[in-house]
């Protein structure tokens, strides 16, 4: 997680649509395929971004990273630059961030390896659908993996508020610092308790792997930490 004040967001929501679980024998690996909504209040967004960060959609050097465990990895972060001013909904501050380019596609490495695919986005009636697939192996070419291996997947949807700076106090400098975190705005709330043997957010969504079989995901299998 990112060094940070997470804070809950009223009208954020993440919501499943459907899921399935696969082998993928060509890669001695076992595909977790996912579809979820993701809705922002953007009103409420803006309010509480600029209570952080003072009119924070209208400077072209502050950014923005989603967080989105258990789908998706954001690779770094991006500036709102020639959007800024510009955002006037969700369907532009989507934009900013939902290009396949910016996100991971290659295993991590040790023990049970897990690799997010590129996800595919969609901007529905002001919410964004996520299609995203993650795959799990083991290290060991040797060892096959099973259903039993899979983890406890959290599901988080955050977004990750993050002010920029110039390197000289006179603006406009021809060199910008990196932006730093301010706050995180989840649906979750702020408050961590234990679930299934992990710390969670409270109302985290998450999904027990190793009681999964091949096929479709139901609805009910996904769970909320409380």
């Amino acid at each position: 997680m990112a060094a940070g004040e997470y804070k809950k967001l009223e009208g954020m929501k993440l919501e499943f649509v459907s899921g399935m679980l696969e082998a993928n024998g060509g890669e001695r690996a076992i595909s977790c395929s996912f579809t979820f909504d993701m809705t922002l209040d953007f009103t409420r967004f803006v309010k509480m971004a600029n209570g952080y960060i003072p009119g924070y959609l209208e400077h072209d050097i502050n950014a923005i990273r989603p967080e989105l465990d258990g789908l998706a990895y954001h690779v770094s972060y991006n500036y709102f630059a020639d959007a800024a001013g510009n955002i006037g909904s969700n369907e532009a501050l989507f934009r900013v961030f939902g290009h396949p380019y910016y996100y991971l596609n290659d295993w991590s490495s040790g023990g049970l390896e897990k690799r997010y695919g590129k996800p595919a986005f969609q901007i529905i009636d002001g919410r964004l659908r996520i299609n995203a697939r993650t795959d799990f192996r083991w290290e060991n070419p040797k060892q096959l993996i099973e259903i039993a291996d899979l983890p406890i997947i959290q599901f988080q949807w955050a977004l990750n508020l993050m002010e920029g700076h110039w390197s000289s106090p006179e603006r406009p400098s021809p060199d910008i610092k990196a932006p730093s975190t301010v706050a995180v705005l989840m649906y979750a709330n702020e408050d961590l308790i234990e679930a299934e043997g992990l710390q969670m957010f409270r109302g985290t969504r998450y999904l027990r792997g190793r009681a999964l079989d091949f096929g479709p995901i139901k609805p009910e299998q996904i769970l909320t930490a409380q």
